[in-house]
C-alpha cells in the first residue's frame, strides 16, 4: 500500500480523495490546505510535514497553477513521486523548470490529464492509429460556457477568473490540447484570435494548429444558455468520430457512454509508482501543452466592454 499526501483540498483535491479511498493500493497519510476545509482525512499543518514524512511516497498537488513549480520542485527534491494537476504551470519557462527538476531527481512523475485513460479518449486514439478514420485528418473543438468560471468552480473564482493563471483556455482547452498531442503528434500554432472581457481573461477564442498528422481548429466562447458544451470531432477520409460531454464517444463502429476517468487515473498512478509502464501524461507532455496554450494566450486580445 502506497502512502500518499495531498496538497490542496479544493474541488479537485476532494474528488481525488474519493478516488483514492476506492483503490486499495493507496493510503492517504495526510492532506494540507491553508483554508479550514472540512475533510475526513488526516490534516497536517504544513507542506513540510508531508515532505518530511517517510511514510509518504507520493504527493498529489491540487493547487492553483502559479504554485505548481515551487511545489513540484520541493516534492521531487525530497525524493518523493509527484502527481500534479493540470495545467502544469501558466508559464512555459516555469513548466520547463518543472521538467528539469523531475528529470534531475529521477522520481516517478505525472500530470493529471484524464484523457490519458478515459475510455472515450483511448478509443479515439485507437481509431486514429489504426487508420479507421482514414487519411487527411482534421479536428475541430467547439466549447461554450454560460459563465466563466463555471458554477461549480465559484469557490476558486479568485484565480480561475483572472488572466494570470485562469481562463477557459488553460482550464479546459488544455485537456484537448493534450489529447491532440496524443492523437496527432507535435503541434504548432498557425492562427490565433483572442477576445478578452473587462477582467482580462478570454471570452472568445479562435485558433488553428497544425499537428504532425492533422489540422485542428478551436472555436470557444463564453456565451449561450447551456452551462457547458464541448465537442471534439475528428474527421478523416473514411469516417468521423466525436467526443462530447467530456467522456462520450460517438462513432459508426460503436458509441461509448460518458464515464469519468478518476478511477483509471488512480489505477495508472499505482502502476507508475510500482515501476510499471503507465499511460498517465508525462511532465514533458504537460510542458508541451503549456507551450501551446500560452502561445495562444500571448495573442494580443481585443478587450470587450
Amino acid at each position: 500500500m502506497v502512502g500518499i499526501g495531498i496538497i490542496g483540498l479544493g474541488v479537485m483535491g476532494r474528488r481525488f480523495i474519493s478516488g483514492l479511498k476506492a483503490n486499495p493500493d493507496f493510503l492517504i497519510r495526510g492532506a494540507y490546505d491553508p483554508a479550514p476545509v472540512e475533510t475526513d482525512v488526516p490534516r497536517v499543518e504544513s507542506v513540510a510535514a508531508l515532505l518530511s514524512d517517510p511514510a509518504v511516497a507520493c504527493i498529489y498537488i491540487a493547487t492553483p497553477p502559479a504554485t505548481h513549480e515551487e511545489l513540484v520542485r520541493a516534492v521531487v527534491d525530497a525524493g518523493k513521486a509527484v502527481f500534479c494537476e493540470k495545467p502544469l504551470t501558466a508559464d512555459p519557462a516555469s513548466a520547463r523548470r518543472c521538467l528539469e527538476a523531475v528529470e534531475r531527481a529521477g522520481v516517478p512523475a505525472a500530470v493529471n490529464f484524464p484523457f490519458a485513460t478515459a475510455p472515450a479518449a483511448v478509443r479515439m486514439k485507437e481509431l486514429v492509429e489504426t487508420g479507421a478514420l482514414g487519411e487527411d485528418l482534421s479536428a475541430h473543438l467547439t466549447l461554450r460556457f454560460r459563465t466563466w468560471p463555471r458554477g461549480w468552480q465559484q469557490g476558486a473564482a479568485g484565480w480561475l477568473a483572472g488572466p494570470e493563471q485562469g481562463g477557459f483556455t488553460r482550464e479546459v482547452v488544455s485537456h484537448f490540447m493534450f489529447l491532440a498531442g496524443r492523437l496527432f503528434g507535435p503541434g504548432r500554432i498557425v492562427e490565433k484570435q483572442v477576445e478578452r472581457g473587462p477582467n482580462g481573461s478570454e471570452t472568445r477564442l479562435h485558433a488553428v494548429l497544425h499537428f504532425a498528422k492533422a489540422r485542428m481548429t478551436i472555436d470557444a466562447a463564453v456565451e449561450g444558455e447551456a452551462e457547458e458544451f464541448n465537442r471534439f470531432e475528428v474527421k478523416g477520409s473514411r469516417d468521423i468520430a466525436a467526443m462530447s460531454e467530456w467522456y462520450r464517444l460517438t462513432h459508426s463502429g460503436g458509441d461509448i457512454e460518458p464515464a469519468r476517468a478518476d478511477g483509471y487515473q488512480i489505477a495508472e498512478l499505482a502502476r507508475l509508482l510500482s515501476g510499471q509502464k503507465s499511460r498517465l501524461a508525462t511532465v514533458r507532455e504537460a510542458a508541451d501543452v503549456v507551450d501551446l496554450i500560452e502561445g495562444i494566450l500571448a495573442a494580443s486580445g481585443r478587450a470587450m466592454a
